[in-house]
């Protein structure tokens, strides 16, 4: 059988990687024993599949029990050597087991739980706390790989200090990529373990780790948050917004080198923005304008198969898990409602390999699937809802036409039946229930002129009724766009705007109506919402911006896609975060609009902010015409004065001569060199020219066109 030659080969392969200091990735092991199969089916589940597992087990066991013998003396010993040896036995074990096809989660969970009662986590704990570094390095990243639930368990009760002790080493890169794990997994525990985390100081050093380069630390990261976000509950949610987490999401959600660390940057931010304590906050931080575009470029199949490198995901994720997303699903926010449509998506690609894609509808992902499918508006959730039920083997509905107000009885008829009342179609019928008198429908008319006679039928109708009711298109009766305002208050409330206009209320005359009216003439029938309505409307209005054009940027950020995005990002965040303005174009302005919005912002902004990266002024070479961007944005700060603070990082200046004339001013402004390791003192000088405005410094005509390059570097 194929999986005994897998346990029997690595077992070849163990004895050569053991004397290697280098520790083996997933990767490495992936494309050495298992090449991808181009043309092959997928292993289905078979009955034996038990059997399987157990004959997995029966070669690996013996070895990690010998393997923890060892590991137990050679730490009494003192003896290093050993205990590498023991440390990388036991890595490669669990993360063979990790990947194994069809049966991987349950061989990994059962070799990581033997390493719990075999006393593994005590020893590793321990370990961490050594002075060689060489050990704690291996111990972090064989804890990282065995964090399954019953071990987080283990340690949230006896080693979250020592986790929380290694946090604190945040220079030190190597562990960091161990740690961050660790904290990955251990955001997943429970919302009192998370709150520990973020108030013994995981979560600053996690957005901490959050402003380098290394991609394992920012996947880490990146899932850490999102982790926390959906696990934390939202005491979490609020300390991650008070820590700025939104804003220095939004690097890691913009960030062009890795799609799973883009994804769980998305991922994090529209599950804080599900929470409407922080919504404003999150909005407000930028990085949820980034979620939708990136999600409508991605493509779920492909996405699933990036995950087959990964031992955290190639066998998906647990029916836990998923129900978390349910939230995001049947929230009233688009970005959640798309990015949690993709992850199904993804899901059910790798559950179908598994055959067990009845998991969705167990949890309760099909019926809220469904339910975009005949409501959304967003032609990227509705394709990808759409695709899941697809591949789940599910009926797709068809959308509903959102004028509900003027449908007719057939319209009526075909709601009844995509919900599941089809039992009630020819009562309605009978009593030509159109779309009006359908949103007009009590519970009393249920009961007695429609046959409803159980309580529990009732409310399950009520609750479909009440989300038609927010999703329908209301202009043709609401004049006064009645609707938005009560969006803005809260999208539920949505659902009150046909019962209020037919009532005669529109925004001029809100401010009369009493709670009386709302309940009794309106038919709403819940008092916190009129009482929240009404709040809202003795509010002050908001100023009037029609005639004036609301102010500028403090900075607009120029920058070239394709080597200054990162350092553009990290620039955005630490300016934002420290009260500033900020306009960073991300890609989502509509193309017939794009010149117009990105000119009017240089020219409303009060600074600008160049990124000289690699190559940046390269396309701007012989480019007469201005059809560069980056060349039409300097030639609007040029001639609209601004104050212009060029950062350049791994730049080198080109030939005044090279560049066209109308930008070539641009070379003698003074500029400050990046540093990555030295951020802060690098912002700090950034603020001073900013608030100084230095302005413009003429070169001596006596220096050659390449001495920019040393003096901007010498002086800053």
């Amino acid at each position: 059988m194929f999986l005994s030659f897998v346990v029997c080969f690595s077992k070849v392969c163990r004895l050569f990687s053991m004397f290697s200091s280098e520790r083996l990735t997933v990767p490495d092991y992936v494309s050495r024993l298992q090449p991808r199969r181009t043309g092959s089916e997928p292993k289905a589940v078979s009955p034996g599949v038990q059997a399987e597992v157990q004959g997995v087990l029966d070669d690996s066991l013996p070895a990690l029990r010998a393997a923890m013998r060892t590991l137990r003396s050679a730490k009494d010993t003192g003896e290093l050597g050993e205990t590498r040896r023991a440390i990388a036995e036991t890595f490669q074990l669990v993360e063979e087991a990790w990947v194994l096809p069809t049966v991987g989660r349950q061989v990994a969970e059962e070799i990581c739980n033997r390493i719990r009662l075999d006393g593994g986590l005590e020893l590793l704990l321990q370990l961490l706390q050594t002075p060689a570094v060489e050990i704690k390095y291996e111990s972090a990243k064989l804890l990282e790989q065995i964090l399954i639930s019953e071990n987080r368990d283990y340690v949230a009760r006896m080693g979250l200090g020592v986790i929380l002790n290694l946090t604190r080493e945040l220079e030190d890169a190597q562990l960091a990529r161990s740690i961050s794990g660790i904290l990955e997994h251990m955001f997943k525990h429970t919302e009192e373990t998370s709150a520990q985390l973020i108030s013994n100081g995981a979560l600053d050093a996690l957005l901490f780790w959050c402003r380098g380069t290394d991609p394992t630390v920012l996947r880490h990261c990146a899932v850490a948050l999102a982790n926390c976000a959906m696990y934390g509950g939202h005491r979490c949610q609020r300390l991650m917004i008070e820590k700025q987490a939104a804003e220095w999401l939004f690097p890691l959600a913009f960030t062009k080198e890795d799609e799973l660390i883009r994804f769980y940057a998305c991922l994090a931010v529209a599950v804080l923005a599900t929470n409407r304590e922080v919504e404003k906050e999150v909005v407000k931080s930028g990085t949820l304008e980034l979620v939708e575009p990136f999600i409508a470029s991605l493509d779920p199949d492909e996405f699933a198969r990036s995950l087959q490198d990964s031992a955290d995901s190639v066998q998906g994720r647990t029916a836990a898990d998923l129900q978390h997303l349910l939230p995001l699903l049947d929230g009233t926010r688009l970005e959640g409602n798309c990015i949690a449509a993709f992850y199904l998506c993804v899901e059910t690609s790798i559950k179908s390999r598994q055959r067990n894609t009845k998991i969705f509808q167990e949890i309760g992902a099909v019926q809220s699937l469904k339910r975009i499918v005949m409501y959304s508006s967003n032609a990227t959730t509705l394709s990808l809802a759409k695709r899941a039920l697809t591949m789940m083997g599910e009926d797709v509905p068809r959308r509903i036409l959102s004028s509900v107000p003027n449908w007719k009885t057939g319209e009526v008829q075909r709601w009844l039946q995509q919900i599941g009342f089809s039992a009630f179609c020819d009562r309605f019928q009978e009593l030509q229930v159109d779309g009006d008198l359908l949103l007009n429908i009590s519970e009393e008319d249920l009961i007695h002129d429609l046959g409803m006679t159980s309580g529990l039928t009732r409310k399950r109708f009520l609750r479909d009724l009440r989300v038609l009711k927010t999703y329908a298109n209301y202009s043709m009766c609401d004049p006064n766009s009645l609707a938005d305002w009560l969006a803005d208050i809260d999208p539920r409330f949505r659902q009150y705007t046909y019962g209020m206009v037919q009532s005669g209320v529109d925004r001029n005359n809100i401010l009369q109506i009493t709670d009386q009216q709302l309940q009794s003439d309106c038919r709403m029938e819940n008092g916190i919402h009129r009482a929240q309505i009404l709040a809202a409307a003795r509010r002050p209005a908001r100023p009037c911006l029609t005639d004036s054009q609301p102010a500028g940027p403090d900075v607009f950020i120029s920058y070239r896609r394709t080597t200054g995005s990162q350092l553009a990002s990290l620039l955005k965040v630490h300016l934002q975060v420290r009260g500033f303005s900020v306009f960073i174009d991300v890609e989502k302005l509509e193309a017939g609009k794009f010149e117009e919005k990105l000119i009017s912002s240089v020219q409303r902004a009060r600074n600008f902010i160049l990124v000289l990266s690699a190559n940046a002024l390269d396309k701007c070479m012989g480019d007469t015409a201005m059809k560069d961007w980056v060349h039409k944005e300097i030639v609007t700060a040029l001639n609209g004065k601004k104050n212009i603070v060029p950062v350049t990082d791994n730049f080198v200046w080109p030939d005044p001569s090279s560049l066209p004339e109308d930008m070539r001013t641009i070379l003698t402004f003074n500029g400050i060199k990046w540093s990555h390791e030295y951020q802060e003192a690098t912002i700090e000088k950034i603020l001073r020219f900013l608030k100084g405005r230095p302005g413009q410094e003429q070169l001596d005509s006596s220096k050659s066109h390449k001495e920019p390059q040393s003096n901007h570097a010498k002086s800053h």
